[in-house]
């Protein structure tokens, strides 16, 4: 048994750490669903088809990434109960929009992806605590792997469909 007196996840504390595994599996599982919705709507208007052909891997592994976090939370008696914040929810009508080209989005997106550990520590954080619970910690490793993939693909497209901005 560890001796452990609290986990943290995002600046919250649980108690447990069943507690903190069902918090991240229902927040994440909301997370990558939510991606998963929102990279499907550009897929369905990208104009160019290296791009449409990288979302559809990438929509791909975003929903699967959120069945499988739903199932576990499930298997661990959990229910979903977390929504995706108000404030994202315009993601769907900036990326669904025919009036951003497919590098505006990719550069949106790609802005905030430079670091990839520093971009996925809340998820390392959590896996870092989970002792007990070796199913659950394993599957968000393989996500999480998945998810670097993820950012590979977002920078290098960006930076074929934006060279300019590789030189300044």
């Amino acid at each position: 048994m560890s001796a452990r007196q609290h986990y943290t996840y995002k600046d919250q504390q649980f108690d447990s750490e069943k507690a903190m595994v069902l918090y991240v599996l229902d927040e994440y599982r909301c997370i990558e669903g939510f991606a998963a919705q929102y990279l499907r709507a550009w897929k369905d208007v990208a104009r160019e088809d290296c791009v449409r052909g990288g979302l559809r891997t990438v929509c791909g592994r975003e929903q699967l990434h959120a069945d499988l976090l739903e199932a576990r939370l499930r298997e661990l008696g959990g229910t979903p109960q977390y929504e995706v914040p108000e404030a994202r929810l315009t993601d769907l009508d900036y990326y669904g929009s025919t009036k951003r080209s497919d590098t505006e989005k990719l550069g949106s997106i790609a802005s905030r992806l430079h670091d990839p550990d520093k971009i996925l520590a809340f998820l390392t954080h959590a896996i870092e605590q989970i002792e007990q619970d070796e199913d659950t910690r394993e599957l968000l490793v393989t996500i999480r792997d998945d998810e670097r993939a993820t950012i590979k693909w977002v920078l290098e497209s960006w930076a074929v469909l934006n060279p300019e901005a590789q030189t300044s």
